[in-house]
């Protein structure tokens, strides 16, 4: 567990191996009670945090039950939110928010630009929505300040190329994914070749259990997209 100091009333809360993060913006102003957003709260957040009274979490993907009410997002849209003295732009995708922290550079890139893990396709989702929110986060970087780029799950990074390679390579790796099952399902094959098409289409450095497991519901995921 990692407890890093970004800002005044923002912090970086880091656990696990692969780390996953957790972000913690802190409303603190005179005479008013505090406030607190989470961007993507651990499970336990409400047994293991003394949260302040008024806390809602964001998930920059799927969420879950934390036990904390939800920042409403709407797909398609960006809302530009205050938390005390930080200005945030959620970028709502289908299956994904982006964050991004205008006045420090901070970006908060979800399933996508990981080190270490798989980009993971959204419940019912072909990959486009995933691509779309990849070319997104590219634009980001590439027109933005960036002061630190943050997965959900990976390592950190403050080089813009290093998080470009990175976010290419989640786009080829669902380029590849979808031509390959489409052209499997297409020829009445992908039941014959299922293990050799997962074997050809996971990463050489993904071989780690967290990914064969994403990898493993992605195809799923897209097979039950496009089969006829």
């Amino acid at each position: 567990m990692k407890i890093s100091q970004l800002y005044d009333q923002l912090e970086l809360y880091s656990e696990g191996d692969p780390p996953s993060h957790s972000i913690f913006v802190l409303a603190r102003l005179l005479g008013f009670p505090d406030r607190l957003l989470i961007i993507d709260p651990p499970p336990d957040v409400r047994t293991r945090f003394d949260v302040a009274e008024d806390t809602a979490a964001l998930f920059t993907r799927a969420g879950s039950d934390v036990g904390l009410p939800l920042v409403q997002t709407q797909p398609g849209g960006v809302a530009h939110i205050t938390v005390g003295q930080h200005l945030l732009d959620i970028y709502s995708q289908q299956h994904a928010n982006l964050v991004y922290f205008p006045a420090m550079g901070i970006l908060c890139g979800g399933a996508f630009g990981s080190d270490l893990t798989l980009p993971e396709l959204g419940e019912g989702s072909d990959g486009e929505d995933e691509i779309d929110s990849l070319r997104l986060l590219a634009r980001l970087v590439k027109g933005r300040r960036l002061q630190l780029y943050v997965p959900h799950t990976g390592s950190v990074s403050s080089d813009k190329v290093e998080v470009m390679g990175r976010l290419a390579a989640d786009v080829g790796y669902f380029h590849g994914l979808r031509r390959t099952l489409s052209q499997a399902v297409a020829q009445d094959d992908f039941w014959n070749r299922s293990e050799e098409i997962t074997e050809s289409l996971l990463p050489e450095n993904r071989r780690t259990p967290a990914s064969i497991a994403a990898h493993n519901q992605n195809i799923q995921r897209l097979y039950n997209t496009i089969q006829p």
